[in-house]
């Protein structure tokens, strides 16, 4: 005979193996609707039945939006005042639900501890035109597994089968997703000349539902002082402004951090931003014109960063929040000869405190050009570090390594392994930039930031 423990140490695998997914601390899923028969004329509600298994701490709050292609219409909430834990939760029940506009929303509880706030929807037009509507699922902390049904309740009910469509992004290994920290690599602008030099910043929350607090530090490459600014931006906002109006006549890379009330770092893994930099090549004054992504960190562990004596520590290791990048490659660089190209590298390691300090180090290069030949060569870094290509001593010297006609690869790292950042950009007869792509990730880095609370309402 199986031990108890034993048989439920099977039950909760064989579980896991038929999930057809799940839902973790930070996820947000996207499910359409689907009807099984005919549906009833009209709704007197929608509810979602729960997935069989259920384990959440407490103090975890289930966020069921109701959506109409991106447009919020509302949304349930299921918040756990105590710890629960449902390996086979048979027979279901509603963990979350949508009432007629104008009904009482009054809260329920279909589980222990657990008290359910209904969403109100014209349900007579989701009835009309299921197809168009569909349920994103955010997960403050714990797990649970992914819901198969609704119940369109009337005369007569009818279920409605949920199909899960879409995974956020954040959750995702990459470089093209949102998070909650955004580095943008490089901002500039000129104190008398902004047509020539400037940078345009853009930072948008791609949440169709909630708000979000931010905190930008824009960090100088001449001192690595931090000017600290915060806003607030709705759902599915963009926020657009000119280096040259908030930090004029400096270099740098700005940090942008997702708050809470408190103005603790916190997970919500839904911001993106880019830069669109324009500057002059400090050798040749052919113009650099380009669009550089900001990388996105996602937060994987849910909740904020604690606040210990006023300063917060992230901690980027792949468990609290993604790894940095440590060793980077810039991809076809070309022949620096004639003054046909002009490529500058722009370098930077993050300030270990956003309150500002120093960095410095040594970065190694090694290049592989296109014919077969090798180079390396190092550069010293001192806050922030700009490499201009065609001035690089290498061994053998560049324009051997890079004679006309010739492009390399070059990889660049430093020798304590801590993250590196860097941006790519190339004027003359191919004018482009890029962020530097990673080719390993630093295994623990920290940063501290000052904690204020946050001025959004």
């Amino acid at each position: 005979m199986l031990s108890s423990m034993l048989r439920k140490s099977l039950w909760t695998l064989c579980l896991l193996l038929a999930w057809p997914g799940q839902l973790r601390a930070g996820d947000a899923i996207y499910f359409s609707l689907r009807a099984t028969g005919s549906l009833p004329d009209p709704p007197s509600s929608l509810l979602v039945q729960s997935p069989t298994f259920i384990n959440v701490p407490a103090g975890s709050v289930l966020s069921v939006h109701l959506l109409r292609g991106d447009d919020l219409i509302t949304t349930s909430t299921l918040s756990f005042s105590a710890a629960y834990t449902n390996e086979a939760l048979i027979p279901s029940v509603p963990i979350a639900s949508f009432v007629p506009t104008g009904q009482s929303s009054t809260p329920g509880q279909p589980l222990p501890g657990a008290t359910l706030v209904p969403g109100q929807a014209n349900l007579v037009e989701l009835a009309a035109d299921v197809g168009k509507y569909r349920l994103l699922w955010i997960l403050s902390s714990g797990v649970m597994g992914t819901p198969g049904r609704a119940v369109l309740t009337g005369a007569p009910p009818s279920f409605l089968d949920l199909k899960l469509t879409e995974v956020s992004a954040a959750t995702r290994v990459g470089d093209q997703k949102p998070g909650s920290v955004l580095f943008y690599n490089l901002y500039t602008s000129s104190p008398t000349n902004r047509a020539r030099e400037d940078t345009l910043i853009t930072l948008t929350n791609t949440n169709p539902a909630e708000s979000a607090s931010v905190k930008l530090f824009l960090v100088s490459s001449s001192n690595c002082q931090t000017l600290r600014l915060e806003t607030c931006l709705q759902p599915r906002q963009t926020l657009s402004f000119l280096a040259s109006d908030i930090d004029p006549g400096v270099r740098g890379y700005i940090v942008v951090v997702a708050i809470d009330s408190a103005g603790r770092p916190t997970q919500f893994n839904w911001l993106t931003g880019n830069a669109q930099v324009k500057l002059p090549s400090p050798l040749s004054g052919l113009p650099y014109d380009a669009v550089l992504s900001a990388v996105a960190i996602a937060k994987r562990s849910s909740g904020s960063v604690p606040n210990n004596g006023g300063v917060a520590e992230m901690i980027f290791n792949d468990s609290e929040y993604d790894r940095l990048p440590a060793h980077l490659v810039a991809e076809h660089v070309p022949s620096q000869l004639g003054n046909t190209n002009a490529t500058t590298l722009m370098l930077y390691r993050p300030l270990a405190n956003l309150a500002g300090g120093t960095v410095s180090g040594t970065i190694q290069i090694s290049a592989d050009n296109d014919q077969g030949r090798q180079g390396s060569g190092s550069v010293a870094f001192s806050c922030y570090g700009q490499i201009n290509v065609p001035l690089l001593q290498m061994q053998p010297p560049l324009n051997q390594l890079l004679p006309s006609g010739a492009s390399a690869w070059f990889n660049l790292s430093t020798a304590d392994s801590l993250p590196l950042l860097a941006t790519q950009l190339n004027a003359g007869k191919f004018s482009s930039g890029s962020t530097l792509r990673p080719l390993t990730f630093a295994a623990d880095y920290r940063i501290s930031m000052p904690i204020s609370a946050s001025a959004c309402p």
